[in-house]
Order: C-alpha cells, then structure tokens, then sequence
C-alpha cells in the first residue's frame, strides 16, 4: 500500500474511533434557589440547552439536575456514576451554571467543593476529563488546585474551562436564552468554533471562539480561562460525518 494511502486510512480509523466514544454528562443549572434573594433568571435554561447540544450530538449519555433538583448528594452521585461507567475511549464532562464562590459549586442546598469533583474524574478510566463551569468567580478553581492534596490531582489530567477570571462575576443578559459564556459556548460547540471545518471542535478553537466572544460582548469585563493537563487538540466534539 502506498504511503499517502495508509497515512489516510489511519486517519479515517482515529476519526471512526473519536465519533464512536461515548459522552457522559452531569449538566447542573441553578436559577432557582431557596427564597428569592440569590435567584438567577437564566442558568437552568443553561442546563437544558447544554442537555440538547449533546443530545443531538447523538453518542451521549446525559444526567440533568435543574433547581431543587441539584443537592449535593444527587449530584455527587450522578457523577460518581458516570465517571465509573465511563471506558477509556469516552469523555466524562460535568457542566454547572449557577452561583459560584471560591473553590466550591453552589448547589440547591450546599456547596459541591471543585475537589469533589476532580476527586470523582481520578476515578475515570476516561481519556478526556472535562469541566464547564459558568458561575461566578469560577477561576477560583486554580487557586483550589494549588492547595489541593496530592491524591486528588494524581494521574488527573482534567481539562477546566471556566467562565470567568478569579476576580469576576459571570454575566447573565436577559435579552439572550443563556448566560454569556453557555451562549458562546453552545455556538463554538455546534460548530462556531470549527475554523478547519472538519468537524472536530479542539479545546484550542473553542477557547478562541468563547473568549472572544465572552470578551467583546462584555465590553471586556468577563474573561473565560481555560486550563489543566491536556493536548489543546484534544476533541471536545465530533460531529457525524454529513451524508452524501
């Protein structure tokens, strides 16, 4: 066989291969907490709308908590179980919109700590770890790595896009169905973000599409940061091929 002819057929097989992994996704979104003080309008709709993209994506099993309905304990486990059923071929990916403060998720009725999180991903025999996360002051997230314990992030290659720099507040605009950063988000993923138009959305492309966008749309005031161990190559979505 000709060597351009086998370098496309290992091709083909590596794409065969990252459409046919599974997804599995925890997808928490919090507009409605208890009284109406700390009320958002905008992050359950974030939650659904995420459920959607990934749902029409076709290969993916996803887990969705909105209001009352995300505890910390039925999110911990949901997760927990997705991250063990999850082979090394797939992703496991937990998406969170709501209130943030630094180093935890705040859920209906407490908070889910970032380590908790990553502690679970430890656990995955998944390739790809990733964590969404569109709440404010979500780049505290590096500041709970840095004093984490070594067991949590061991062997951990977790890929962290979050909406907001330490130091900020993640924007809800009423006049859009989402949040800032999940707007953005949910366009680079469906295909915004595919400047080679082959159909794979690399972490690289869509850090570019959201944090330019994110960024203009503010008028410069949310910045979202993207970090952790991973191949800026690394696929966050593969869309089917198109039928001829």
């Amino acid at each position: 066989m000709h060597k351009s002819a086998i370098i496309a057929l290992c091709l083909s097989l590596l794409c065969a291969t990252a459409a046919m992994a599974r997804a599995y996704i925890v997808c928490v979104g919090i507009a409605d907490y208890p009284g109406t003080r700390n009320d958002l309008h905008l992050s359950a709709n974030d939650a659904l709308t995420m459920q959607q993209l990934y749902q029409k994506n076709g290969d993916a099993t996803v887990t969705m908590f909105q209001n009352e309905q995300a505890t910390v304990a039925a999110v911990r486990e949901a997760f927990g179980n997705c991250c063990r059923q999850a082979t090394e071929a797939d992703a496991v990916i937990f998406y969170f919109s709501g209130h943030g403060v630094p180093g935890a998720f705040v859920c209906h009725d407490d908070f889910l700590s970032y380590d908790d999180v990553v502690r679970a991903l430890g656990t995955s025999a998944a390739r790809h770890k990733i964590i969404l996360a569109d709440a404010c002051f979500a780049g505290k997230a590096r500041r709970s790595r840095r004093h984490a314990t070594a067991e949590t992030f061991a062997e951990t290659s977790v890929l962290f896009f979050l909406s907001s720099r330490t130091n900020e507040t993640s924007i809800e605009n009423v006049t859009l169905r989402n949040s800032l950063f999940t707007a953005y988000l949910e366009r680079g993923l469906r295909g915004g973000a595919d400047t080679n138009r082959d159909r794979t959305i690399t972490a690289r492309e869509l850090f570019t599409f959201v944090s330019e966008g994110v960024s203009a749309k503010s008028g410069n005031r949310q910045h979202p940061v993207m970090w952790g161990r991973f191949d800026n190559d690394m696929p966050l979505m593969v869309w089917p091929a198109k039928n001829n």
